[in-house]
């Protein structure tokens, strides 16, 4: 015979019911923490590798910045061959730091001091392809190709050259004596009217630079080769 069943009063109900949602939320509780620890632990690894990594970076900079000083001193010892071989470390062992293009910029020079013309130009040309973006190397870039072009004999390729190092980096100190050299080399080849276009610029936008008074007799001495 089925007992019959006992009615809960109010006190018990509420008594079930405490329980109930006590451990409910002990539940959810322990969960939610399990969670925030994992989400947590996450975190940490993920700044602990940025850490790691900027600071690999720095190191990786360092060591490039170093090189390069050695590479300095070599050349300013007149080590030539030392200072190529500090410099292709950075090259090779620091591609991704920002001294490789200070470093090219010195073995462009190297080789151009050399006479090594062919391999200068194919530095100075990387630079301009890879480092443009870096106002003083990539200008100095430019005036590399310029010289070497006009030693050739190659007037119109020089001008060219040294136009662009001028309009590309406007701001550079050097800008109104690029754009002097490139009307000298469009006068050699009797391209006046374009020599003259030169140094009104010179006159135009760099009126106090030391280039100016360049410009300006150039530009006095055309007036009767018309």
């Amino acid at each position: 015979m089925l007992k019959p069943r006992k009615r809960l009063v109010k006190a018990q109900l509420k008594e079930d019911k405490l329980l109930t949602f006590t451990s409910k939320a002990q539940g959810y509780i322990e969960s939610y923490w399990k969670h925030a620890a994992i989400a947590v632990a996450a975190v940490v690894i993920i700044v602990f590798a940025v850490i790691m990594v900027q600071s690999s970076g720095k190191s990786t900079e360092a060591k490039a910045g170093l090189e390069e000083l050695l590479a300095r001193d070599a050349y300013s010892r007149g080590e030539m061959d030392e200072t190529l071989r500090r410099i292709n470390v950075i090259l090779d062992d620091y591609p991704g730091t920002s001294t490789v293009a200070t470093a090219l910029m010195l073995k462009g020079r190297i080789y151009e001091q050399r006479g090594e013309f062919a391999q200068a130009e194919e530095v100075y040309n990387t630079i301009v392809r890879k480092h443009s973006n870096n106002p003083y190397i990539g200008h100095a870039a430019y005036i590399g190709l310029g010289s070497i072009e006009y030693g050739r004999g190659e007037n119109a390729k020089a001008a060219s050259f040294y136009k662009e190092a001028a309009m590309k980096f406007p701001d550079h100190f050097n800008a109104p004596n690029a754009l002097v050299l490139a009307g000298e080399s469009l006068t050699k080849i009797s391209r006046y009217d374009e020599a003259k276009r030169m140094y009104g610029i010179v006159l135009k936008k760099y009126p106090k630079s030391r280039s100016a008074n360049s410009a300006r007799n150039n530009l006095a001495e055309l007036e009767f080769m018309d």
